[in-house]
């Protein structure tokens, strides 16, 4: 039996959840605090292919990126919406700091390409 595991047996050993953690580290950063784009790998990270799935998704049209000469970036917004996890901000709550306010609101604003006025009204209604 496995020493670091107590729940590992021969029959059923424990999987590697380090992909596991990632993934879900990376789209909870994601969706907390939005960026524009994010790398092939971090994709294929995110919904679980390997590099060479990745980049043929990318030729194939199945994923929105942004070209700059050689360098492909996935676009975050439509990826999460994609995935069933529209990039809406979280409600702006009464007495928070405003430096962290703004912050939030600025990168929802730079990851859908639009302005903050506009933020401030997705999360009015």
């Amino acid at each position: 039996m496995d020493q670091t595991n107590p729940f590992a047996t021969p029959e059923a050993p424990m999987p590697d959840l380090s992909r596991t953690v990632q993934r879900a580290t990376l789209l909870a950063s994601l969706r907390t605090y939005p960026i524009p784009t994010i790398s092939v790998d971090d994709y294929a990270l995110l919904i679980g292919v390997s590099r060479p799935r990745a980049y043929a998704n990318v030729n194939e049209g199945r994923v929105e990126v942004q070209r700059d000469g050689r360098k492909l970036q996935v676009l975050v917004a439509p990826l999460l919406e994609s995935m069933g996890f529209p990039l809406t901000p979280p409600t702006l709550v009464a007495g928070a700091d405003p430096a962290s306010e703004a912050a939030i609101l600025g990168a929802y604003a730079a990851a859908t390409g639009t302005s903050t006025e506009d933020v401030l009204a997705i999360t009015a209604r």
